[in-house]
């Protein structure tokens, strides 16, 4: 569903994604662990169409694309509803069974639908992510790149988009999701990908992962993770 191969960006002096390459499988979820500046978000940018890289490819398969950002930014003077709207438009779908989605998705979400009367920017941090998941999600994407899957949400909030997350990926969709959140990933992923400096360090199946970073007990899945962003 994507295969991305031999990625390279510079801004100026500093060398942001260093030859990154890797592809996802329909059915999977994949991980994109890394810390602060390793190139992660800018990886992703490149995949939508976002940035330009200075050299190698993306390909992705046929199909609908969703993306959920870290910050979401909506139109500011469209409403929830005006902004489905278009999505529905753009995504050529409609009608009840659309309607139908947005309720079921609302109610799974644990998002108001009396907020879709508002503007999005109006939102909480919390509810404008949850907006976004309902954007992409509404769609039902074939592959759904979600920067920060968990920023900004409460307990409740995390269990009910991780288990919508698992639901898109057991229909047969390909997530890609980009998290510092390392025990909801383990939780959530079929496999892993860490970036540093720009470079891809590891990559992995859940097995594997498992068995590199967690060598006694799940109190050194952290320790033996920052081990390897320390170099």
């Amino acid at each position: 569903m994507l295969r991305v191969s031999g990625l390279r960006k510079r801004f100026g002096p500093v060398q942001a994604v260093r030859g990154v390459s890797f592809s996802l499988e329909k059915g999977r979820t994949t991980a994109l662990l890394g810390e602060n500046g390793a190139g992660k978000t800018t990886t992703l940018k490149i995949i939508l169409g976002f940035l330009k890289q200075d050299s190698g490819t993306v390909e992705t398969g046929a199909g609908r694309i969703g993306y959920v950002a870290d910050h979401p930014v909506f139109l500011p003077w469209l409403s929830g509803k005006a902004l489905l709207d278009l999505t529905s438009r753009s995504s050529g779908l409609g009608g009840a069974k659309w309607a139908a989605e947005v309720r079921r998705l609302c109610d799974r979400i644990l998002f108001d639908p009396a907020l879709l009367e508002r503007r999005p920017g109006t939102y909480s941090a919390g509810n404008a992510k949850k907006f976004a998941c309902l954007q992409s999600l509404a769609i039902v994407p074939d592959l759904l790149v979600v920067d920060e899957p968990f920023s900004a949400l409460d307990p409740p909030s995390i269990k009910t988009a991780r288990d919508l997350f698992a639901e898109t990926r057991d229909r047969g969709a390909a997530i890609l999701l980009s998290s510092h959140m390392l025990a909801e990933m383990v939780k959530l992923s079929d496999d892993f990908i860490v970036i540093r400096q720009g470079e891809v360090v590891a990559r992995s199946g859940l097995p594997e992962f498992l068995s590199r970073f967690r060598p006694s007990g799940a109190g050194e899945l952290e320790s033996a993770f920052l081990g390897l962003m320390r170099g």
